[in-house]
């Protein structure tokens, strides 16, 4: 849940899968990535290695944009904050500021010339590998209904793996790491097929929002709610992007359903926060225990993803006093209390340190996932919670084989996190639940997605071999 994105490894070939690039972190911090990824010593060369043909950007809505972006950043002049305020959303440049994004900018002409060599995407998002004599970056881009910049990261290519073709291949692996990480597969309603790594409680960003889900269809259930109700955005419940939603004018409505389709699909923050307002974080807290969570007193009180993004971006004094009222139930309910109105300023976000060692994330073990996983889909099984199976499965968040028939996903990342669990169906066995747990004090350990999670794909196809 960073305040950049949920970000998978497959690139966008089409809408869908382009969309998953919101979908693995929890409140996906665009904003860190993007000013963290200073160019390298750009040296004193001044033509782009050429080590491939330029690619052509489409006249497309985003293609526009990401046209724009690439000749400032090869331009030999400061953008201008105006244009800069013009091109971008609101919400975007709430985040880093105008004048944030005019220094990345800078940072980036810094390396320049940069030349395009590659481009996957769709009329409103895209992904545009670029390229200088120092240094190769993946520009994710998004637009917004108004024709406005939503989203812009720079970031590292995924960096080529090698698949795990065996157990002891995976394990090998997974214990080379740099950073803490677990690997569990586990058969539904079974025995644990496959523990690598410490199996204790770990932080795990957005996958929170399954615990969110379950209270939604319990207040279906009990009739203090329906999946058409409305929902209003306003300043108490916009958050920080990943997601949609924070785009909305104040009293712009969505339904329940929307925003729990847009909470788990593309792990949007702000329909989390309408949903936990509409239902109340103590119905959230209660679900968590409901739905299997053997600890759950560790997530109580349940922090919105606005008042996390405080925690870990806000005033160094809060998350202090968060992590040192640890235990502390009520000290920190009345630490909620003060967090102000809005969301924080992310103009020192790139140097932000993890916040999971002082509590400031969400924290559940492999097994408890497995017993959220499997609550959701007994609760598919309710006229309450019809909707459910279909809500877990419109994003994967990595490709499997054609053999796993159903993929119920959701994902999860923060500063120096990243997660994902999946539940899997394939005929003729029975369901498993894979978990990928990593957490690092170093946030450059995770910033590759792919090579990470890629073990729940190495899992999968393990267990499916003839």
């Amino acid at each position: 849940m960073t305040a950049s994105s949920d970000t998978p490894p497959a690139r966008p070939s089409e809408t869908s899968r382009a969309r998953r690039s919101a979908a693995l972190a929890l409140a996906a911090i665009t904003t860190v990535a993007l000013a963290a990824c200073s160019p390298a010593d750009p040296g004193t060369g001044s033509a782009a290695s050429g080590s491939a043909s330029a690619a052509e950007i489409p006249d497309t809505a985003v293609g526009a944009h990401a046209q724009w972006v690439l000749d400032e950043i090869n331009a030999d002049e400061p953008t201008a904050i105006e244009e800069i305020e013009t091109r971008f959303a609101p919400a975007s440049v709430a985040e880093l500021t105008a004048a944030g994004l005019q220094d990345v900018f800078t940072q980036m002409q810094a390396a320049a010339p940069w030349t395009p060599i590659a481009y996957e995407g769709a009329d409103t998002q895209a992904r545009v590998t670029i390229e200088s004599e120092q240094v190769t970056y993946d520009m994710s881009i998004s637009v917004t209904p108004d024709d406005q910049i939503g989203m812009l990261l720079f970031a590292p290519p995924e960096p080529e793996r090698t698949p795990a073709a065996s157990w002891d291949e995976l394990r090998e692996q997974v214990e080379a790491a740099s950073f803490e990480v677990s690997v569990q597969v586990t058969e539904a309603g079974g025995d644990v097929l496959q523990s690598i790594g410490d199996p204790g409680a770990a932080p795990i960003g957005s996958i929170f929002k399954l615990w969110v889900l379950g209270a939604v269809v319990a207040a279906v259930a009990d009739g203090t709610m329906t999946w058409e109700d409305e929902l209003t955005i306003d300043a108490q419940v916009r958050s920080l992007p990943s997601g949609e939603l924070q785009d909305l004018p104040d009293g712009a409505t969505v339904t329940v359903r929307e925003a729990a389709e847009k909470m788990i699909a593309i792990s949007d923050n702000t329909g989390t926060d309408a949903l936990i307002r509409a239902v109340g974080r103590e119905s959230v807290e209660a679900a968590m225990a409901a739905m299997g969570h053997a600890e759950p007193e560790r997530n109580t009180p349940f922090p919105t993803t606005r008042e996390l993004f405080w925690l870990l971006f806000g005033d160094d004094d809060l998350r202090a006093l968060w992590g040192g009222a640890a235990g502390d139930v009520d000290a920190r309910r009345a630490l909620l209390e003060r967090i102000p109105a809005g969301v924080p300023d992310l103009t020192s976000a790139a140097t932000t340190q993890p916040g999971w060692r002082d509590g400031a994330d969400w924290f559940a073990t492999s097994d408890d996932l497995v017993a959220a996983q499997e609550a959701l889909q007994e609760y598919a099984g309710t006229e309450a919670g019809a909707p459910v199976r279909d809500i877990l499965a419109a994003n994967p968040g990595l490709e499997f084989g054609d053999e796993w028939s159903y993929v119920g996903f959701k994902g999860g990342s923060s500063v120096g996190v990243l997660a994902g669990s999946w539940y899997l169906e394939r005929e003729g066995a029975a369901p498993v639940v894979v978990t990928v747990l990593a957490r690092s004090d170093d946030p450059q350990d995770l910033t590759s997605p792919g090579a990470v999670l890629g073990w729940a794909q190495d899992a999968a196809a393990i267990l499916a071999a003839p």
